[in-house]
């Protein structure tokens, strides 16, 4: 009966595919039909289009063969003369023109259905009757204005649809001689290339190659043939139905056998497996050979039994309420049991129980599968005993690897105290001997306290070299990359370099290309320790000439990555090769007479390589004995991006003075970014020159300082002044910025200092200041100074720091501890302070907290905090941070670094 059923069901299927087919065979007709239509019209238009194409370019051919063969050769032959009067003058010829429309129509007297037509909107006086339709004029006005060299269309004329094609006819270099010559030209201008008329030709659709009668029925043909191959695909797909139902009845057969093959298979398997079935109460129904033989137990001892009766009570109560619970609900359970045998041994198995149904859906047994994995527990076991005793190994290792821990964390705490511990006195030595240098001494005076001041700084240069070797050498250096503003960091680090070069009668040059981009993402911290390290070993070693640092990019794969080049060049002592292959050792340096004579501990290279490989880059350098050295570094970086803010056109130009061509360069790409026009000049007398006679034009002068023996800029600053210069359109470029110098500036009133070398954003900040009036001036000399508080329990530095900033004009307040220093901000506001992090009574990391939540209490204004400690390892740091503090300055505070934050501080300050 089920088959009887199912082939009914399929003969139904089989009727209703037959009917649609039939329909579907019949719209595909009427489709092909109208589509036919379509594709029959459209290839009647193309070949007429095709058709009057060579009709029209016959014509071009036929002018262009008689002017080149036989008009040309003919021109000035005393026999034979070339005119459009050839009829009424015996032995002439025409011109090609007239040739051309005698041809016209004597083509459209021969055969009436082709009509062509030369025509011109500057036609000479004999044809001036021939007026232009307006598919002409249409035609005309497309190929002048448009340059196109062919325009039709099809339109309904009395005879039926015709297609109008107009093709150009252009002057050639023959045709612009006679028409620009000839009395009768209504233009005289022609060119060659012109379009000096057009070619109309028109044919009616009725000249199309295949009959229009013949290709429908072409199209009848093709639907029936394409109706009757649809019906012929119909019977076939018929036939393949009827196949595929046998083949249907043939796979249900294959299916019985494969259940059948399947029930032996089970067969197969309950002779391997361990198998059980019980009732719905958990007693035993059936056992396979396999669960006797392990059990120990005959059939007739197990049937009708619980299946308790192997249970060897090692496992809780609850594994098995939970087992219960699962295969009496409908779950399959999976697990491991070990159970007993007959004989008190025991044996594990690897279980998956599940419930069997009857006909009505209902469990009424259980079946359990087993595996005996005895022998692979015992070697768990095994293994568990092998794993106790290498963890008793790993923690006498752990035991080895924490003390080891331990001596390098003594090492560092070591290494950070002694650090604080020299630094704390090192500050006053070398504090108080700026100090003294700045005052009037004796030249033997003088050249003691250099002497001091040189072995205090050459002392601060190890202690920070083994500091950075340590945590190098320890592995607890770690690189951090962000965006980073890569033109000030570059020339901000550059800086103190500045003036050390100075001090020693070298000059620093930079260049740096508009091609360098804006940001990239970089650790600024390692990238200025790398830079630093190598001008400072440049100058150490140059006598005198100068020192160039060179900055490139090379642009990367995409998505802003590249890579950052650094080149810095002495004409210093040199490297012998023998030495360079060594010149990065730790403890290395090309003799022992350069350490001698140059100071030093041969780790500042060793330590600018080793960070160039944490931020996996290259160094290298080259280098000839008296002739300098040239060190490069290449650090890859990513997501480097030109800042994309649009400055507008500045109204002022900029002249800039500087004998330097590379400090030039770098400058005037800044300024040209910025939006200013630039004036470069290297010769002073020159500029003075050119601004005596133009001081009235608007602009500014950026001077550097150090020009040459016969010029310094505050010296062409004094004489643009003279020549009528205002005070606030000087800015001057100086490596340091002594009293001696501030002074000069303050006695011509030029509130504009830049040091070198400076940073775009500097120079855009010091051009946008406002000039300020002679009262403010006089108003700012009075009340410029900060309202500083030192949190400082040192004596010494106390002193030391506060006449520091009491020279620079201001007013500082004290506080020995962090406790006093809260007192104080109670009390009231300061512009800066000052923190110490180790002091009696409070730190000055729990003072910053304090006095951070003391201000957000209160609504108060930040203040700004800077760390003045001479803890100066990265956590140290973090710590400051952390609290809150704006920034950290180790001790031996550098005058550049102090001055810095002083002029931040002092540049945003609320007044």
């Amino acid at each position: 009966m089920p088959n009887y059923h199912q082939a009914h069901q399929l003969a139904g299927q089989q009727r209703r595919f037959r009917w649609f087919m039939s329909l579907a065979a019949c719209f595909f007709a009427v489709i092909f039909l109208a589509l036919g239509t379509w594709v029959v019209r459209g290839a009647e238009d193309d070949q007429l289009l095709r058709s009057a194409r060579t009709y029209a370019k016959a014509i071009d051919s036929f002018r262009a063969f008689y002017t080149d063969v036989i008009v040309t050769p003919l021109v000035g032959h005393p026999w034979v003369e070339v005119t459009e009067h050839y009829r009424d003058q015996p032995g002439s010829i025409p011109i090609p023109a007239t040739m051309t429309l005698d041809l016209a129509e004597f083509m459209s007297q021969r055969d009436e259905t082709i009509d062509t037509r030369l025509l011109s909107d500057f036609p000479f006086p004999q044809r001036a009757d021939r007026l232009l339709t307006e598919f002409d004029q249409q035609a005309l006005a497309m190929m002048r204005e448009a340059g196109r060299d062919e325009y039709y269309r099809f339109e309904m004329q009395a005879g039926g649809k015709a297609l109008i094609f107009a093709t150009p006819i252009r002057m050639q270099p023959t045709c612009t001689a006679c028409h620009n010559n000839h009395p009768d030209s209504p233009r005289r201008d022609w060119q060659v290339g012109d379009v000096r008329g057009i070619q109309v030709v028109t044919l009616p659709v009725s000249q199309s190659v295949l009959a229009k009668s013949d290709r429908f029925l072409y199209l009848i043909v093709f639907v029936f043939l394409t109706f009757v191959a649809a019906l012929l695909a119909l019977f076939f797909m018929d036939t393949r139905v009827r196949n595929i139902v046998d083949l249907l009845f043939e796979r249900n057969r294959e299916l019985e056998a494969a259940t059948k093959e399947l029930k032996q298979q089970q067969n197969a398997l309950d002779q391997h497996a361990i198998v059980s079935m019980t009732d719905t109460d958990g007693n035993i129904t059936y056992t396979n050979q396999h669960f006797r033989s392990i059990s120990g137990y005959s059939d007739a001892e197990l049937i009708g039994r619980n299946h308790r009766i192997i249970n060897s009570g090692f496992h809780p109560p609850e594994m098995f309420e939970q087992l219960w619970q699962t295969i009496t609900s409908g779950g399959v359970w999976h697990g491991e049991i070990k159970n007993i045998n007959k004989a008190g041994d025991d044996y594990w198995v690897k279980a998956t129980i599940m419930p069997l149904y009857d006909a009505a859906g209902q469990i009424d047994r259980f079946i359990s599968i087993r595996t005996d994995i005895t022998q692979q527990k015992q070697l768990e076991q095994d293994l568990k005993s092998s794993n106790e005793e290498l963890y008793a190994l790993n923690a006498t290792l752990d035991e080895a690897r924490q003390a080891a821990e331990a001596a390098s964390e003594a090492k560092s705490a070591f290494l950070a105290n002694m650090s604080h511990e020299i630094r704390t006195p090192m500050t006053g030595i070398i504090g108080m001997t700026e100090l003294a240098l700045d005052t009037e001494l004796t030249a033997t005076q003088r050249g003691y306290l250099g002497v001091v001041k040189s072995s205090a700084d050459a002392l601060l240069s190890i202690l920070n070299d083994i500091l950075d070797f340590s945590k190098i050498d320890a592995g607890k250096l770690a690189i951090s990359p962000v965006e980073t503003d890569l033109k000030a960091l570059l020339t901000q680090c550059l800086k103190p370099a500045a003036v050390l070069a100075r001090k020693k009668g070298v000059s620093l040059v930079l260049e740096l290309p508009e091609s360098v981009p804006d940001y990239a993402c970089v650790d600024p911290v390692r990238l200025r320790q790398v830079l630093v390290n190598i001008c400072d070993n440049a100058i150490k070693f140059t006598a005198e000439g100068r020192v160039k640092v060179s900055i490139g990019w090379q642009t990367g794969t995409g998505d802003g990555k590249g890579i950052l080049c650094l080149h810095v060049y002495d004409q210093g002592i040199g490297i012998p090769e023998s030495q360079q292959a060594h010149i990065f050792d730790a403890f290395s340096q090309a003799d022992s007479s350069t350490t001698r004579q140059f100071g030093g501990t041969g780790l500042g290279l060793a330590i600018t390589s080793r960070l160039v490989e944490l931020m996996q880059g290259r160094i290298g350098l080259e280098s000839s004995v008296g002739q300098g050295s040239h060190f490069w570094v290449e650090l890859p970086c990513e997501q480097g991006r030109f800042d994309q803010t649009l400055y507008p056109d500045q109204e002022k130009t900029l002249w800039l003075l500087d004998t330097v061509a590379e400090n030039m360069r770098t400058l005037s790409g800044f300024l040209r970014r910025l939006g200013y026009t630039c004036e470069c000049f290297t010769d002073p007398d020159v500029l003075l020159s050119q601004s005596k006679s133009a001081f009235s034009e608007p602009r500014s002068y950026l001077i550097q300082h150090h020009l040459n023996a016969e010029y310094t800029g505050i010296q062409v600053i004094e004489q643009l002044l003279e020549y009528g210069v205002l005070p606030e359109n000087c800015m001057l470029i100086s490596d340091a910025s002594s009293s001696v110098l501030q002074q000069q500036l303050q006695s011509l009133q030029i509130d504009r200092l830049l040091t070198h070398p400076p940073a775009p954003v500097e120079i855009q900040q010091m051009l946008q200041k406002q000039p300020a009036t002679a009262a403010e001036r006089a108003c700012h000399m009075e009340q410029s100074g900060l309202q500083i508080l030192l949190v400082e329990d040192n004596k010494v530095n106390q002193r030391l720091i506060s006449t520091l900033l009491q020279k620079r004009h201001h007013q500082v307040t004290l506080a020995e501890h962090g406790k006093q220093a809260i007192e104080l901000c109670q009390q009231r506001s300061f512009d800066l302070v000052l923190m110490d992090m180790q002091m009696p009574v409070m730190g000055g990391v729990e003072a910053t907290t304090k006095i951070r939540e003391l201000e957000a209490r209160q609504g108060r204004a930040v203040m700004p905090i800077y760390a003045m400690t001479a803890n100066v390892l990265p956590a140290d740091k973090e710590a400051c941070l952390k609290a809150g503090m704006n920034g950290h300055l180790g001790k031996p505070v550098k005058l550049t670094e102090l001055d810095a934050v002083l002029e931040t501080v002092k540049r945003f300050a609320v007044t």
